[in-house]
C-alpha cells in the first residue's frame, strides 16, 4: 500500500469538492443554518411539561399535579435529590420540583431546570407556577426560586441535529453522486490505469468522505464555540463523528457503485435520505418509531452528539451509541467492499 498514492487521490477528491458548486451549496446550507441559531431567542414552550418532585412532602404534591394538570405535566416521582437532580441534567425530565415546608424558610417551591433547554424556563414559568401557587392557595408571585443545572446556550443545544443532518447528507447524497459522476466521466478508469490498486483506490475514496465530513463539523463546532467539561468528553466526540462519517461515507459509495449514472444515483440517495434521517430524529414521539429507529446509525450518532453536546456525558455513558456505531461500520464497510468487488469482477 502506497500512502503517496492514496494521498494523491484524496487530495483530488477534497479540491474537486472545494470547486463543485452543489457540494459547497448542500454543505454550507446547514452550516448557515446551524450559525443562525445562535442569534436565535424565541423558544416555543413544550406541549407536556415533564416534571420530577422529591423530598419528604412530595407525595401529597405529586397527587395534586396529577389531579389537577396531568394533561400538562408528566409527573415523575424521585427518591432523592440527587437522583432528580441528575435526571434534569441528562434531560429525562424539563423541571425537578421541591416543597420548602420548614420552619425556617417560606413555605414556596425550589425548582431545578434544564438550562441547555432553550423553552424549559418559559414553560416553567407559563405553566408549572400557577399551578403550584394554587396548591399553595396564594397568588403565583414568589411562588418558586428557579436554580438552573446545565447551563448552556439554546443553540448549541441544537448543533447535534445539524452535524447529524450534515453528515448523512454529505455521505450519502453527496459523495455517492460525486462517485458515480467519475464513473460516468471515465475519471476513475483513468485512476484505475494509474499504479495505485483497486485496495488503494477504495480506501482513498473512502478516506475523502470521511476528512469532508469531518471538516465540515470541525468548522461547525469551531463557529458555535463549542465546549465540553471534560476531557474525555472531546474524544467521545471525536469517535462519534469519525464512526458516523464512516458508516455513511460507506453508504455513498455503495450507492455510486450501485449507481450507472450520476442522476440514478441522486435519485437512490434521495430516496436512502430521507427514511435514514427523520425515523432517528423522530424516534421520542412514540414506541413505533423508536423501535424503528434502533435499527438505523442516524440514531445512534443523534442521540450519541445530543448526549455528548448537551448534556456532557462521559465516553462511559456514550458506550451504547459508539457501540452501535461500530456495528454499522462493520456491516455498511464490508457491503461496500463487497459491493466494490463485484463491479471489478463484473468489469473483467
Amino acid at each position: 500500500m502506497n500512502l503517496r498514492r492514496i494521498w494523491a487521490i484524496i487530495r483530488k477528491d477534497l479540491l474537486e469538492a472545494m470547486g463543485n458548486k452543489t457540494i459547497l451549496v448542500a454543505i454550507f446550507l446547514p452550516l448557515a443554518a446551524s450559525l443562525s441559531l445562535a442569534v436565535i431567542d424565541n423558544p416555543q414552550k413544550p406541549q407536556q411539561l415533564r416534571v420530577g418532585v422529591t423530598g419528604p412532602t412530595s407525595y401529597p404534591l405529586e397527587v395534586y399535579l396529577v389531579a389537577s394538570a396531568g394533561d400538562m405535566l408528566h409527573v415523575t416521582h424521585y427518591e432523592s435529590m440527587d437522583q432528580g437532580r441528575q435526571a434534569v441534567t441528562r434531560g429525562k425530565i424539563d423541571a425537578l420540583v421541591t416543597h420548602n415546608q420548614t420552619p425556617t424558610q417560606p413555605d414556596d417551591f425550589t425548582v431545578y431546570i434544564d438550562g441547555s433547554n432553550p423553552g424549559t424556563q418559559l414553560a416553567t414559568k407559563e405553566i408549572l407556577e400557577p399551578i403550584l401557587a394554587a396548591y399553595l392557595g396564594r397568588a403565583p408571585q414568589r411562588t418558586m426560586e428557579l436554580v438552573v443545572l446545565n447551563q448552556g446556550r439554546a443553540s448549541q443545544a441544537l448543533i447535534p441535529l445539524w452535524l447529524t443532518i450534515t453528515t448523512v447528507m454529505v455521505g450519502v447524497m453527496i459523495l455517492s453522486g460525486s462517485f458515480a459522476e467519475e464513473k460516468e466521466k471515465g475519471t476513475l478508469d483513468n485512476i484505475r490505469i494509474s499504479p495505485a490498486t483497486h485496495g488503494e483506490i477504495l480506501l482513498s475514496k473512502g478516506m475523502s468522505g470521511i476528512l469532508l465530513i469531518l471538516l465540515v463539523s470541525g468548522i461547525m463546532l469551531a463557529l458555535n464555540q463549542v465546549e465540553l467539561s471534560q476531557k474525555t468528553g472531546y474524544i467521545g466526540l471525536g469517535l462519534l463523528l469519525l464512526l458516523g462519517a464512516t458508516i455513511f461515507t460507506a453508504i455513498g459509495l455503495l450507492i455510486g457503485l450501485s449507481a450507472k449514472t450520476q442522476s440514478a444515483a441522486r435519485a437512490i440517495s434521495t430516496i436512502v435520505y430521507f427514511p435514514l434521517i427523520f425515523p432517528a430524529l423522530a424516534a421520542d414521539i412514540s414506541p413505533a418509531t423508536s423501535k424503528f429507529a434502533a435499527f438505523l446509525p442516524s440514531f445512534y450518532l443523534y442521540r450519541g452528539l445530543k448526549e455528548a453536546l448537551q448534556f456532557q456525558a462521559s465516553l462511559a455513558t456514550l458506550k451504547p451509541d459508539l457501540v452501535g456505531l461500530g456495528v454499522f461500520v462493520i456491516i455498511f464497510s464490508g457491503a461496500t467492499l463487497w459491493g466494490y468487488q463485484r463491479v471489478l469482477r463484473k468489469e473483467r
